[in-house]
């Protein structure tokens, strides 16, 4: 029986969460039978690669456990496309795992699309507080099949890696790479294959667990202040990415996405030096190349960047002041001034 979905999980380290990854991932064995798991081992140093290949072992028709040198995460999602023999393909973290459940009801579903991209709901589920926040996309119609190119913001919102499965074929056709050696490179996979995106569908089941506030998780704050630089990575990746499409009316929804993630990236960014930590001397002419190059090659964003408030309570244009004066205002100082001009000195 030919594959019907093949999942890759990036794994590094990962010996205290495998377990519950894979075991979320035994269905029925009818439907198994369409299922490909590719665990790709990124140089573990712990026991992850011997527990994925007790399941190889178990279910050799179904697991596959691939054991290859550290390339963090973009060497891990390649490999797995490189290997994959399912008609679509999703990726899952392996500190994640899906409802098995609704996991089962998607296969189902899944059997009777034929389109470029999949979207569905994620949960996502905080490890210190349990509690839990659906993520969805509430304007769209279930099973609905819609031409990617005529949607736009009001019909579907930001979304991430989570939600996303691909069609196989589309992401060889265009010979999708995703960057290796860094982290955060799965925004890469949300964004590089929208320009050549057909037609996608909405499937109502919530087949994603997202797990957050792991402490040493990429999105974890103190591993963000040190790996920030990475997002310049990124924004370049999707910037030279927008440039293959120069007919920009073809793609204009995807334009549009692409534009909103450069923006986010780069916001958090200028924040995380202008706001939230004190830089060095290299930060600051690190984050001046940086502004040069987005003036340069992406101007738009370069302009809806300048007028970004960096503070809910501080709506000055922070980042087109610091642009102008060239040096950066310490936040308490500027917060303390902004008050006094706005309310004056006794409600300072």
């Amino acid at each position: 029986m030919s594959k019907l979905l093949t999942i890759v999980i990036p794994t590094y380290n990962m010996e205290a969460y495998l377990n519950r990854c894979l075991d979320s991932l035994l269905i029925s064995d009818e439907q198994m039978q369409l299922l490909e798991v590719l665990v790709i081992n990124d140089g573990s140093k712990d026991k992850s690669s011997a527990i994925a290949h007790e399941y190889e072992a178990k279910y050799p028709n179904t697991f596959r456990v691939i054991d290859k040198e550290n390339g963090n995460y973009g060497s891990c999602v390649n490999r797995g496309l490189k290997e994959a023999s399912g008609k679509y393909i999703k990726v899952l973290d392996a500190d994640d795992w899906f409802d098995t459940t609704e996991f089962e009801k998607y296969l189902t579903q899944l059997q009777s699309v034929d389109v470029d991209m999949v979207l569905t709901p994620f949960m996502s589920v905080n490890e210190n507080t349990g509690e839990k926040q659906l993520c969805t996309q509430p304007y769209l119609q279930e099973n609905r099949v819609y031409l990617f190119n005529e949607c736009n913001n009001q019909m579907i919102l930001r979304y991430s890696m989570h939600m996303v499965t691909y069609r196989v074929e589309l992401l060889r056709r265009i010979q999708y790479v995703q960057t290796e050696g860094i982290s955060y490179t799965d925004t890469e996979w949300t964004h590089l294959p929208q320009y050549s995106i057909s037609n996608l569908v909405w499937i109502q089941n919530v087949v994603y667990q997202y797990y957050i506030g792991r402490e040493g998780q990429t999105m974890d704050a103190t591993v963000l202040a040190k790996n920030i630089w990475k997002y310049e990575v990124i924004c370049k990746s999707l910037i030279e990415n927008s440039s293959k499409y120069p007919d920009k009316e073809i793609c204009q929804f995807a334009e549009e996405l692409n534009l909103q993630q450069i923006e986010f990236l780069a916001v958090n960014i200028y924040r995380m030096f202008l706001v939230l930590v004190s830089p060095s001397k290299d930060d600051i002419n690190h984050l001046k190349q940086f502004d040069a190059y987005l003036k340069h090659a992406c101007p738009k964003v370069y302009k809806s960047v300048g007028k970004a408030p960096l503070k809910k309570w501080l709506s000055l244009p922070y980042i087109k002041i610091w642009r102008c004066i060239g040096v950066r205002i310490p936040i308490d100082f500027l917060r303390d001034t902004y008050r006094k001009f706005k309310y004056g000195a006794k409600k300072a």
